[in-house]
């Protein structure tokens, strides 16, 4: 089940009707959620998509305390903007591994335009079974990072954080931003509109997810419920994929599926958060 899981989501994130949708919806470079300062602050100014999306690294750069000498492991790292992002403002050391080669290419691609190639790397793996480049350098890990990506894989979060720990230091610190389901039953709408879509199989809720994390040998020191801005941010997805009539896999409009994605946030069938967890 794993390895079909893993060959659907590199799949679909190594195709071109995704990755177009994703530049243009989404942001160049980044394919995660974003966080809105004014949803928190109503001094703050209102901010689109894309920038949304580098304030959430900004503010997982500052909560999980990542710094020069630091060394940050991304389990789902994309095209690499995030990683290239954490190693310029902090100067820290990187590693990303993405299921994508075709990512993978990109976000080297993407740190040796920026000069960055001498701190942010790029390997092809998984994240339930990480690669010798990376399992070459178990405990050496000061922070696990990943932004949306274990959302994909729930069904195998034990392996991701069994992964997630021999990787880090003793005290080392997860710094993860999830997509999350619901504690309760799953509607119909959701399980067509947003699991199928994203090839989801299972979805954890906020509880299911955080005890998860405990049995690991993580304990949880900060705990962000950021469903909100997964909200405001789906139901900007939906006016610029409408623009650009964007198709899913399966013919429907994209914008659709991203209206009814926001719906059902607002009712608490997914959510998304901001967890730091250290390595006890």
């Amino acid at each position: 089940m794993k390895q079909d899981v893993e060959g659907k989501v590199g799949t679909y994130y190594s195709s071109d009707n995704t990755g177009n949708a994703y530049k243009t919806c989404w942001g160049d470079g980044n394919i995660h959620f974003g966080y809105f300062p004014h949803m928190e602050h109503s001094s703050k100014p209102k901010i689109g998509f894309e920038k949304a999306a580098e304030a959430m690294t900004d503010l997982m750069i500052e909560t999980g305390e990542i710094s020069k000498g630091s060394k940050v492991l991304d389990l789902g790292s994309g095209y690499g903007k995030p990683a290239c992002d954490v190693a310029a403002k902090s100067q820290a050391e990187v590693w990303g591994v993405d299921l994508s080669g075709r990512q993978v290419d990109a976000a080297n691609a993407r740190a040796k335009k920026l000069g960055l190639d001498n701190l942010a790397h790029f390997v092809k793996g998984s994240f339930t079974d990480l690669p010798k480049e990376i399992l070459e350098q178990e405990a050496t890990f000061t922070h696990a990072w990943a932004q949306v990506s274990w959302c994909h894989a729930h069904s195998n979060i034990d392996d991701i954080l069994k992964e997630a720990f021999k990787s880090l230091k003793k005290g080392g610190k997860l710094v993860v931003n999830d997509f999350l389901g619901t504690d309760e039953k799953v509607s119909d709408n959701t399980k067509e509109h947003v699991w199928k879509r994203l090839h989801f199989n299972a979805l954890l809720g906020p509880n299911a997810w955080k005890k998860k994390v405990e049995q690991a040998g993580f304990e949880i020191k900060k705990y962000m419920d950021l469903s909100k801005h997964l909200n405001h941010g789906y139901a900007l997805l939906a006016e610029e994929a409408d623009k650009h009539k964007f198709k899913s896999e399966d013919g429907a409009l994209l914008a659709d599926n991203y209206r009814v994605s926001s719906e059902v946030c607002g009712q608490g069938q997914i959510g998304m958060n901001l967890c730091i967890a250290i390595k006890s």
